[in-house]
């Protein structure tokens, strides 16, 4: 016999439950989903800057010196829900806000009590800013501390925050700390040695790096990571990723140089000037790249060796809309230089001079052509 629906059709749907508003017993109730959000080759690079600034740190200096602080705005003493604290971190959601906090800290504080340090900001959900600065103490923070029930949040408070805890230099730490972060509206001010290693660390930190990214507002320039005088001369100087898509990019370049008969990454500048990353990219990218490659060819350099003898001679490899490709590319880039020079500058003729006729590519490669120091590593600087 049918049975007559809650919404009176015999079969009909079954309503579901007034008072359940989610499927909690499906779905867990206040998770999202995570959406890993590409990063930047910018990003990318700040991200390993973190992990190897850390290990360059406690490497320096020891693991028992090293030390994370953690700042969170608040007034201290006004309780967690009052309008104090409230309206303080509704100002802590403005980035000038923030910045300017931390440089009155950075200055009075953590460059006078710390040698060295590494500022990392990240951004909550709420849209407050939250500082974590890895810092270097004085006296050993480590030995004779337990870490592992400090650092444990899912105790109470004041099971884990107990004298017996800690040794009397990072007390001491702590009842210094406690002071000072009370005159710059810090509420919570926790420093905690390194629980396993530097590079754990760095990931960690890392880790809050790329989440900051994910939740940043569109078209929102933040300089989310800051190195005291020492650490940052180590790491000033730019660098890329060893990976496949640098890889690729050199090779391109590579390929434009020698159109152009450059010889070095200088002569780019001082024909095109210091922004000709920017003012070529596209060209660059019109280069065609005839291979795929696995995850693996990487790793093994096989892809090394196959891009060095692509640059050498390009249009052996390629089809005949290839060839017609990378001309196209060299007259563009020829037009190019021409625009920055002047068409009677001494410079264009300089190098028009150095270009020989281009015929590489009219016949097949021989055998002892393909081998002989083909796959060489000499120095390159492209």
């Amino acid at each position: 016999m049918p049975v007559a629906g809650p919404s009176g059709g015999a079969g009909g749907p079954a309503a579901g439950i007034p008072s359940l508003y989610c499927y909690n017993c499906i779905e867990p109730v206040g998770k999202q989903p995570r959406h890993h959000v590409p990063l930047t080759p910018n990003q990318k690079v700040t991200r390993l800057k973190v992990i190897l600034a850390v290990e360059e740190m406690v490497a320096k200096y020891g693991l028992e010196r090293v030390g994370l602080l953690t700042l969170s705005f608040g007034v201290p003493g006004s309780g967690k829900g009052s309008y104090e604290t409230w309206s303080l971190r509704q100002q802590a959601k403005q980035w000038k806000f923030v910045q300017a906090r931390w440089h009155s800290f950075r200055t009075n504080v953590i460059a006078k009590r710390y040698e060295d340090w590494i500022c990392v900001f990240e951004l909550h959900r709420d849209g407050v800013w939250h500082i974590h600065v890895i810092v270097v103490t004085k006296a050993d923070i480590r030995t004779g501390t337990n870490i592992e029930t400090l650092s444990n949040y899912n105790l109470p408070y004041w099971k884990r925050r107990g004298k017996h805890l800690r040794n009397e230099a990072l007390s001491e730490e702590w009842q210094a700390l406690r002071l000072i972060c009370c005159r710059y509206r810090f509420g919570r001010s926790e420093l905690l040695p390194v629980k396993k290693s530097g590079k754990a660390l760095g990931s960690y930190l890392a880790n809050y790096l790329v989440k900051t990214y994910a939740q940043l507002p569109a078209g929102q320039r933040c300089r989310l990571v800051r190195f005291s005088r020492q650490i940052g001369e180590k790491f000033r100087d730019k660098f890329a990723i060893h990976s496949l898509g640098g890889l690729l990019y050199r090779t391109r370049v590579r390929i434009v140089a020698q159109m152009l008969r450059f010889e070095d990454y200088e002569d780019f500048a001082e024909f095109f000037g210091p922004r000709w990353h920017y003012l070529l990219k596209n060209v660059i990218a019109w280069v065609p790249i005839p291979f795929r490659f696995h995850k693996d060819d990487f790793g093994s350099g096989m892809s090394a060796r196959v891009l060095l003898a692509y640059a050498q001679a390009p249009k052996q490899f390629l089809d005949e809309r290839g060839k017609n490709k990378i001309d196209d590319v060299a007259r563009e880039l020829w037009r190019r230089l021409e625009e920055a020079l002047g068409e009677n500058s001494e410079e264009l003729v300089r190098l028009r001079s150095r270009c020989m006729s281009d015929n590489a590519g009219d016949g097949p490669a021989l055998a002892d052509e393909m081998q002989s120091d083909l796959f060489a590593d000499p120095y390159i600087p492209f």
